[in-house]
Formats: C-alpha cells, structure tokens, sequence
C-alpha cells in the first residue's frame, strides 16, 4: 500500500489519476468505488471523502482532462509578438490536436455516448466560454492592430467557437474533422476583411 499522502491536493491528483485509467478500462458503468480504491491503493472511504460519488469523479476526471490544454490557448492569446492570424492558426491547430488525442485516450468512455456525452458536454460547456472570450480578445487585437476589420469580434467568436465544439462533439473521422476545423476557420477569417 502507498504510504499516506497529507497532502490534499496531491491526493486528488492521484485519485483523479487512478480513476482514469480505471474508467477507461471498464467504461463508467462498469467501473466502481472498489476499482478506483484498488487502482489507488486506499480504502473505499478515502475516494469518497474527496468525491462523493463515481458521478463527481467522473466529472472531475473530465474537467482534469480539459484543463490539460487551457494554458496553451492562454499562452497562443497572450503572445502579442505573433501576428493575430497566425495565433489564430495555432489555436485551431491545437483544438484538433486536442480533440484527436481525446478520442484516441478515451476510447471506452465514448462507448458509452449518452451518459458521458452528458457530462463532457457540461464541461465542454465551460470550455467553450472561455475559448469564446480569448477568441474574441485575439480578434479585438488584430482589428486594433489594423491586421483585419471585424464589426463584432465577440460575435464572431463565439459563432466559431460554437461550430468547433459542435464539430468535436461528433462522431467522425480524424480527417473528417481536420476538414471541418478548417472550414470553420477559413470562415471566420473571411469574416475578418
């Protein structure tokens, strides 16, 4: 058995740890309390007192998985030395590294489409208003900066936004998916005379 971990933090990190790779061995429905314990090397009631249910431990594994990725979005946003457009590029360039990388890591979750469709779709709910606002600062920039005129960057941003996470949400191919991204992006830059 692990020795004891007195750090909180580090403990649900390991929780968080250990009940991905659980839930992606046996799915949501097949994975229990005792699996993840076993997994981690605790008793039962030490996964519990840091997530109440299998429910708000799959849902922190989730919100884990997506935070993964948010520093980069952050630091393509705040790298001013870069031209807009070519920010822009990388960020979509990242969504569907993202996305691709999601698909192939949580092969037996999406098996079960309904239920963890559910609580990715509440987590990627909260992606997509961030995404949306550091889009529509990067576009606010490049038409400060004369790279573009846009008559509603927020708008246009959140459109874009809105088509990427409809596009990633569905079930279709990794090249499939690269297409559609373009699409969406080659549309917003259109938008951006």
């Amino acid at each position: 058995m692990p020795k004891r971990i007195n750090d909180t933090g580090l403990r649900r990190q390991r929780i968080l740890k250990s009940a991905r790779k659980v839930f992606l061995e046996k799915g949501f429905h097949g994975a229990t309390i005792d699996d993840i314990a076993i997994e981690e090397g605790v008793v039962r009631g030490t996964i519990l007192h840091y997530y109440k249910s299998k429910k708000l431990l799959m849902e922190a594994v989730l919100e884990e998985d997506d935070r993964e990725w948010e520093p980069f979005v952050t630091d393509l946003v705040n790298r001013h030395e870069v031209a807009v457009r070519d920010r822009i590029d990388k960020i979509f360039a990242l969504c569907e590294a993202c996305f691709a990388n999601e698909r192939e890591e949580m092969g037996a979750l999406f098996e079960e489409k309904e239920e963890v469709r559910f609580f990715r779709d509440q987590i990627r709910l909260k992606n997509y208003y961030r995404q949306t606002k550091g889009l529509a600062a990067l576009l606010k920039e490049g038409a400060a900066a004369g790279e573009f005129t846009i008559e509603n960057p927020e708008l246009q941003a959140a459109s874009a936004m809105f088509a990427v996470f409809g596009i990633t949400g569905t079930d279709i191919s990794e090249e499939e998916l690269r297409i559609q991204l373009q699409v969406v992006k080659e549309q917003l830059l259109h938008a951006c005379k």
